[in-house]
C-alpha cells in the first residue's frame, strides 16, 4: 500500500506517522470543513482512506463512503489519534507490528522457548 487519503482532523502528524509505519509512502489530507472539500474527487492512486470521525459531518462521511465503494477503496474509520488508528490497521493486517513492539514480542517468545520450567 502506498497512498492514503486522510479526511478530517487538524493535528494529524501522529496519524501520518502511523500510516508511514504501516508502509504508506504518500499521504493526502482534506480537512473536511472547507467549502470546496465536498466537491473534491478521491485521487486515482488512493489505496486507503482514513476517516477521522471526530472531525467531519455525517453528510461528508456518506459522500466519501459512496465514492470509495464505487472505486473499491478501503476505508478505516477512526477517532482522532494515532493509537486508535494503530488498532484499526492491525485489524486490516494482523502482521503489522511497530518496531517498538518487536523487541518486546521477540523477548517474550525467546523467554517462552528457553524457559527452565
Amino acid at each position: 500500500m502506498s497512498t492514503a487519503l486522510i479526511v478530517g482532523g487538524d493535528q494529524i502528524e501522529g496519524i501520518k506517522q502511523e500510516l508511514s509505519n504501516f508502509g504508506v509512502t504518500h499521504i493526502n489530507h482534506w480537512s473536511g470543513r472547507k467549502v470546496g472539500d465536498g466537491k473534491k474527487v478521491i485521487p486515482q492512486d488512493t489505496d486507503l482512506i482514513v476517516l477521522v470521525t471526530d472531525w467531519i459531518s455525517h453528510t461528508f462521511t456518506h459522500k466519501i463512503k459512496q465514492s470509495a465503494a464505487k472505486r473499491g477503496v478501503r476505508i478505516v474509520y477512526t477517532p482522532n489519534g494515532p493509537s486508535a488508528l494503530r488498532i484499526r490497521l492491525k485489524q486490516i493486517n494482523p502482521d503489522y507490528v511497530q518496531e517498538s513492539e518487536c523487541s518486546v514480542q521477540y523477548q517474550s517468545q525467546w523467554q517462552a522457548r528457553h524457559s527452565l520450567n
